[in-house]
Parts: structure tokens; C-alpha cells; sequence
């Protein structure tokens, strides 16, 4: 198996980690809506190259991987949980951290947490607990060895579970609990397996002509917005599947391009740039009013505040991994 690493793929998971950034922290005015719309591949993509790069991979690498993301999942929410306490206790709410604190024994936010990845510490670190789902399945059916066939058909079968929930119910006008549609199984599952897919036919792939993907991301953008406005907001579109295979089939047919130096140095960022950048821009807000500047008169801080939070959350995603490097030299040695 080819094991070359592919940059372009790399820079991409960095690219998709900043459209997490637009999804949550929305630019000003009709843009913020459409950079949200349109970012709703970014997620299906981390998880489609998680598969990517588990296609024939032995059992033990997929426990290591588990493990890793366990670590992160500890981390994450060590981190965000002493944050959220902090917050409480600047507002002057010292009563109220019991309270949260007692939200992590709630049978109700336990349910929510164990079956549709909802976690109280913060709620866009679903996905971390998702993929440790996803590598769960994918580890019991190495190992029993199941016929690829059945695979990908109960995989599209939940993809297609995922479009009638969210975008085609929303045309009719009923709206479907965000977590029942986001989740491990119907967002984690079939892009894990399309990621396999992928990798097992790269090659057809790479044939693609380039004024196909052209078209591909055309009409994934106006399905995308269209879809928006006329049915309201979803957490995946029917666009997003055309642009996400665009993107695919590019980072597949051009994976060893030559990137400046320091593009290649931040492509490592992307993992913690998802994770701190919701706390990162609440913290930017802080130092707004710290600063006497009010966010919500300033329509250039608006505008800027996403891209703000996407430069803090490098700088500081690449503080940990440097601190991350220094720690695990003096191990070593």
C-alpha cells in the first residue's frame, strides 16, 4: 500500500478545521450565512480521510488510535470544563458551578452524551467522541472480517438515512433534533467508509477530468444555498456531498505539491485549531471589552472577528504542538 504522505490532504484537514471556525463563529451579514452553508463538508472530510487512512490497517493501529483519541477526548474536556468554571465564576455565579458540574451525572445529558455524542463541556467536541464510535466499529468488523459489500451498503444506507432526516424533511417543513441527525452513525459511519472507498479506488478517481469537479462545485454551491434558503438550516446538503467529492478527487490527484515551507509547518494544526478555537474566540471577546471596543457597534470587528479567531486558534494550536515536541524530546531522552 502506497504509504507517501500527502500534503495536499494535510492542508486540507487545516482548511476544513478553519470552515468549523465559520460554521460556529459566523462572519457579519448575508456572508456569515453563506460561508456557514457552505462549510458543511468540513466534518463529513475529517472523517472521510480518517477512513482514507485506515483502509487495511491492522486491528492494533485502530486500538492506538482509540487511545490517542481518548487521550484528546480527556484533554479537551479537562480544559473546557475548568474553562466554563472560570467564566461562571467571573460573572460572579459561584452557585451555578455546582449546578453545571452536576450536569456531567444527569441521566438526561449522560443519554445524550453516550448515544448522540453531545457533550456538556462543550458541544462541538461530538466529533471526537464520534470517530472513537467509528473506530470501535471499524476494529470489530477487521476483525470478524466482514464482506466489503455489506459495508458500504448499510454505509450509504445510513448516509441516505441522514439526507431524509435533515435536508428532505426540511423541505416539508419538519424539523428533526440536531443530534438525532449528528452523530456517529449517520455522519461518522458513511464518510468513514467513503473514505475507504476512496482509497481503494483512487486510481479510478484520478482519472476524473478536472472541468467535472469544476461542475461538481458549481452545482454543490447553489444546491447548498438554495436548499438554505428556501428550507432553512441543515447539517449537511446534497451540495455539500458534490463539493466534498470535488475536494476529494483534487487532494487525490494532486497530493505532492510543492507547498511553502511554512504551509506544510502549520498542516499539523488543524486537531487542536477544531478543538480550542471556541474558547480561543470567547476569550477574544473578553479582551474586546477589556479594550472598551463594542463588538456588536463595529461592524469591522464583526467581519474580522472569524478571521481573528482562525490566526489565534493557528498560533496557539502550534504552541502545543511545539511544547507537545520539547516534552516528548526530554522523554526520550
Amino acid at each position: 500500500m502506497n504509504t507517501q504522505k500527502n500534503y495536499t490532504l494535510e492542508l486540507l484537514k487545516l482548511f476544513a478545521s478553519y470552515m468549523v471556525v465559520f460554521i460556529h463563529i459566523m462572519f457579519y451579514g448575508k456572508m456569515g450565512i453563506i460561508m456557514e452553508t457552505l462549510a458543511r463538508f468540513a466534518v463529513p472530510l475529517f472523517f472521510l480521510i480518517s477512513g482514507y487512512y485506515s483502509f487495511q490497517i491492522k486491528p492494533e493501529k485502530i486500538i492506538k488510535r482509540i487511545r490517542h483519541l481518548l487521550g484528546l477526548i480527556v484533554f479537551a474536556t479537562v480544559c473546557y470544563t475548568l474553562f466554563n468554571i472560570v467564566i461562571v465564576f467571573l460573572k460572579g455565579n459561584v452557585r451555578d458551578i455546582a449546578s453545571y458540574l452536576g450536569k456531567y451525572l444527569n441521566i438526561g445529558t449522560l443519554i445524550k452524551l453516550f448515544i448522540f455524542n453531545v457533550p456538556v463541556s462543550s458541544v462541538h467536541l461530538w466529533y471526537l467522541l464520534a470517530t472513537v464510535y467509528v473506530y470501535v466499529v471499524f476494529y470489530f468488523v477487521t476483525m470478524l472480517r466482514l464482506n466489503e459489500k455489506v459495508i458500504f451498503i448499510v454505509s450509504f444506507s445510513l448516509l441516505f438515512l441522514h439526507i431524509l432526516l435533515g435536508e428532505c424533511l426540511s423541505a416539508l417543513g419538519i424539523v428533526v433534533p440536531i443530534p438525532i441527525v449528528r452523530n456517529f452513525a449517520l455522519v461518522g459511519i458513511p464518510f468513514f467508509a467513503l473514505g475507504l472507498f476512496t482509497k481503494k479506488h483512487e486510481n479510478k478517481l484520478r482519472s476524473i477530468p478536472n472541468y467535472v469537479l469544476i461542475i461538481a462545485v458549481a452545482v454543490g454551491v447553489f444546491e447548498c444555498l438554495f436548499s438554505r434558503y428556501f428550507f432553512g438550516k441543515n447539517e449537511l446538503y446534497i451540495g455539500s456531498l458534490l463539493i466534498l467529492f470535488a475536494i476529494v478527487v483534487v487532494f487525490i490527484k494532486y497530493p505532492t505539491v510543492n507547498y511553502p515551507p511554512f504551509l506544510n509547518a502549520l498542516s499539523g494544526c488543524n486537531t487542536y485549531v477544531y478543538i480550542f478555537h471556541v474558547m480561543i474566540s470567547t476569550v477574544i471577546f473578553q479582551i474586546y471589552k477589556l479594550f472598551i471596543v463594542d463588538f456588536n457597534a463595529s461592524i469591522i470587528v464583526k467581519c474580522a472577528h472569524p478571521i481573528i479567531v482562525c490566526v489565534a486558534s493557528t498560533v496557539f494550536a502550534y504552541g502545543i504542538i511545539q511544547l507537545l515536541n520539547v516534552l516528548s524530546s526530554k522523554k526520550q531522552k
